[in-house]
């Protein structure tokens, strides 16, 4: 039992060594805690929209972010029932380390909201209030987990922010994705 014990020590050091020199774990006694400097992945944000402008029939408008703003993330995804509709969607690390990511549609708001908060096609999500940025006004819904959905149709086309971001920073995004620049498709005049 004596040399079980030794062995059982022994290897129990050579772990926390061979951890400690991999930064494979860390002691946190406070719970978990966000690495602001860690590196993320960085997307290039007017590059990616003009390539899914080329694939979309509807605009697309260029979010400009004050610094500190980081896109990590994009994509052009299928919506709807029958799939043709689509989301152009960018995610972005705000300066308060939360995620939000906007998505420019064509779809439904309610297959927006459902696609968000991952919920099959029958269900109804109801709306929790509403916010006014800069005149125009978006539709507050739950979203995932405890994260918010804000929607806002104009026309030819839906903006839908998701996240768990601050209310100042939906606001941010909102208005620097409303006042946006029109994005020209690769190729495109």
């Amino acid at each position: 039992m004596r040399d079980m014990l030794w062995s059982m020590l022994v290897l129990g050091l050579g772990i926390l060594l061979l951890a400690g020199l991999t930064k494979g774990c860390s002691f946190s006694p406070g719970g978990p805690s966000a690495d602001s400097t860690a590196t993320v992945q960085v997307v290039d944000v007017q590059g990616e929209l003009r390539a899914a402008a080329g694939q979309v029939k509807f605009p697309l408008r260029e979010p400009r972010l004050p610094a500190g703003w980081r896109a990590n993330s994009d994509s052009v995804d299928p919506l709807g029932s029958n799939g043709t509709d689509q989301a152009v969607r960018v995610g972005w690390i705000t300066p308060g380390d939360r995620y939000l990511q906007v998505s420019q549609s064509d779809a439904d708001v309610m297959d927006l909201v459902r696609s968000a908060a991952g919920l099959a096609d029958d269900v109804t999500v109801r709306p929790t209030g509403t916010e006014t940025v800069n005149g125009t006004k978006w539709t507050v819904y739950p979203g995932i987990r405890a994260e918010s959905s804000w929607v806002t149709d104009l026309g030819t086309d839906r903006l839908f922010i998701t996240g768990n971001g601050t209310t100042a920073e939906f606001r941010t995004l909102a208005v620097a994705t409303m006042t946006g620049q029109r994005v020209t498709a690769v190729g495109g005049p």
